[in-house]
């Protein structure tokens, strides 16, 4: 095997990992430092697309500024407050969740939201916290730092305060080790080791050296964020690219209207991270992404599944489908991914909505039927077929 098709394969097997990851969070590596009087926390955010966004809000009544970062369906991956509050998310193994009764019913997004725009420091969200049902928690945790270098670990059953000076957190639970030494992922060895090999300092660029050495090796890491909590200074590396950055204050930003930006688009459209934003977003050739990401070898059915490539280009088709609006795109990967998996009544369904969507109903009939040829207990294809053949009644 050549070292392109095995980069290839690494690349599949590693994408295949992050679907574990419930919505609200994406695979990632954070660490803060608190030294000198600076709290400084840095966060890479590690996922295939680059369609990643920066949202500036305005508080209002009370509320609290909040710059909140995340994909095209404008739901928060982290975000920091005016207040020096931050916080990131981690997708984890399952973990059962039972501290519920009494607790209040509030999507972990909406409990975010709120954190954000009323919390300014780790014991006021604690404390809201406590209150909630966090459920939806069963297979992923929140961390929230402050700018006093206090940290909270949000778990389903558990809410863990910690001042350490220094601390590193990635997808897994500090309630079920007893030492660091047990956790076996690649990026956060690489931070433990870079760490106990350096001199720490509170600064950016140290930081920014911190999660170079926990960044992905391959090549998943889309943006990485420093920020200091006391200056609200951010500071942001694009595509695993430390040589460059665009540094920026929140307490001007905050002074503009509530906006949104492209990461991608703060940065040159030469630079490596800007190009790979391009080729994902390829109007002319949507499935151009996924080609590149095959290669030439010759992949089993089997095999991709077993990888997760199915789940993959669902993924990818429907972030065209629903959040780029643009149906013709989904189809076409729908379709290639039909081609690879011809046996894989999902990609047949995903096909038949795109289709519909975008009114042509008679491949979406045909899409639907071939769905739940494969699969006969797909109620939705059943539905849908049902609803068209209604309408042609009428």
């Amino acid at each position: 095997m050549n070292q392109e098709m095995s980069t290839m394969k690494s690349l599949v097997f590693a994408i295949s990992i992050l679907f574990l990851i419930p919505d609200y969070s994406h695979a990632c590596s954070m660490y803060k430092i608190t030294k000198d009087g600076k709290t400084i926390v840095g966060n890479n955010e590690d996922w295939f697309s680059p369609n990643s966004q920066f949202w500036f809000e305005k508080g209002k009544k009370g509320t609290y500024n909040v710059m909140y970062m995340g994909l095209l369906n404008n739901f928060a991956q982290g975000a920091i407050n005016s207040q020096g509050l931050v916080f990131d998310g981690f997708a984890n193994d399952y973990l059962e969740v039972k501290n519920t009764e009494g607790k209040i019913s509030v999507p972990i997004g909406e409990a975010v939201r709120n954190i954000m725009q009323t919390k300014s420091n780790v014991a006021k969200v604690k404390a809201y916290l406590e209150t909630i049902d966090l459920s939806s928690l069963s297979e992923g945790q929140l961390v929230f730092v402050d700018k006093s270098g206090e940290y909270l670990i949000v778990e389903g059953d558990e809410l863990i305060i910690g001042s350490a000076p220094e601390q590193c957190f990635s997808n897994f639970y500090y309630s079920q080790i007893e030492s660091t030494d047990e956790v076996d992922l690649s990026t956060f060895k690489g931070g433990m080791k870079f760490l106990e090999e350096s001199s720490s300092e509170s600064t950016l660029d140290f930081t920014g050296e911190v999660m170079q050495s926990m960044s992905s090796p391959e090549g998943l890491t889309q943006y990485s964020t420093i920020y200091d909590l006391k200056k609200l200074t951010v500071r942001i590396y694009l595509y695993s690219d430390y040589s460059r950055y665009v540094e920026f204050s929140l307490l001007e930003k905050f002074k503009e209207d509530n906006h949104s930006v492209m990461i991608v688009d703060l940065f040159p459209k030469e630079t490596e991270g800007y190009q790979n934003y391009l080729a994902y977003n390829d109007a002319e050739k949507p499935t151009r992404f996924l080609e590149e990401m095959m290669g030439d070898e010759i992949v089993t059915e089997e095999e991709m599944e077993q990888m997760g490539f199915d789940n993959i280009i669902n993924t990818v088709g429907y972030e065209w489908l629903m959040d780029k609006e643009n149906p013709e795109g989904a189809i076409e990967i729908f379709a290639y991914g039909t081609t690879l998996l011809p046996h894989n009544a999902n990609l047949f369904d995903s096909l038949g909505e795109a289709y519909f969507k975008n009114e042509e109903y008679g491949k979406s009939e045909k899409a639907y039927k071939q769905s739940l040829a494969l699969n006969p207990e797909n109620e939705g294809a059943l539905k849908m077929l049902e609803e068209m053949a209604r309408e042609k009644k009428k």
